[in-house]
């Protein structure tokens, strides 16, 4: 009797440091910018980049009838928000590495496929089918960002542009984060396998740091009028 109730004390500890390590594994999610009014100009959030340590973060409104973008840096942690006059130049050679269709080790590649259909509406003939639906709008035309077969995103009409919804990591961790259409952030293989839930909420434009540590990501707030920045501390399974 004694050695079975040391077997289950013994049982208990173990579950106890079980979920005690699978807590200090759990994402730490930290907001680090606010952006609304003047900052955002009628605009939007529109693109997230690293330059070493400093984020750097892209707005677009339109002006007297032409877009214009804007920049702003978060140069630390509980650092203020800065107006950049202008963006640094290394920020190309970063967005085009996390943009790309191909991971970085070749391992991966993105495909889209797009298909459209002509919705029928109610329970009429076939014909009066035909003329409701294109009364409605007509053909509608879906998006599918995929990564083997993963569906990373579906869209109907505009499909995202190459980096709004995915980042690719470090060559050494060889993983790509994405937000699917829910706006869930994810995780997974650059392979497409084992995608494992990161967030869950209404987020857009994941950037991952060249260290590999930290995720950034953007949550529109409302009707667009908020933004806010936040950046993930990614658990050690993340980063190798």
């Amino acid at each position: 009797m004694r050695s079975v109730r040391a077997a289950m004390n013994a049982a208990v500890v173990g579950l106890v440091v079980l979920s005690a390590g699978l807590a200090a594994q759990a994402p730490e999610k930290e907001l680090i910018a606010t952006l609304t009014g003047k900052q955002l100009a009628g605009g939007l959030v529109t693109g997230l980049a690293w330059d070493g340590g400093t984020l750097i973060i892209q707005t677009a409104a339109v002006e007297k009838g032409e877009a214009k973008a804007r920049y702003f840096a978060v140069p630390g942690r509980g650092m203020t928000l800065q107006a950049l006059d202008r963006v640094p130049a290394s920020v190309e050679d970063y967005w085009k590495g996390k943009a790309s269709r191909r991971s970085p080790t070749g391992l991966g590649t993105i495909t889209l496929v797009s298909g459209s259909k002509l919705p029928m509406y109610g329970v009429a003939n076939q014909e009066k089918r035909f003329a409701d639906a294109m009364d409605m709008g007509g053909t509608q035309v879906t998006h599918e960002f995929r990564l083997g077969e993963l569906v990373l995103n579906r869209r109907r009409d505009t499909a995202p542009y190459d980096g709004e919804v995915w980042s690719w990591s470090p060559a050494a961790a060889n993983r790509l984060a994405y937000v699917d259409e829910k706006g869930d952030v994810w995780i997974v293989s650059a392979d497409g396998k084992s995608p494992e839930r990161l967030l869950s909420g209404r987020f857009t434009l994941p950037a991952w740091s060249e260290d590999g540590r930290v995720l950034a990501v953007a949550e529109r707030k409302g009707d667009g009028g908020k933004w806010e920045i936040f950046v993930v501390h990614l658990p050690d399974r993340f980063r190798q």
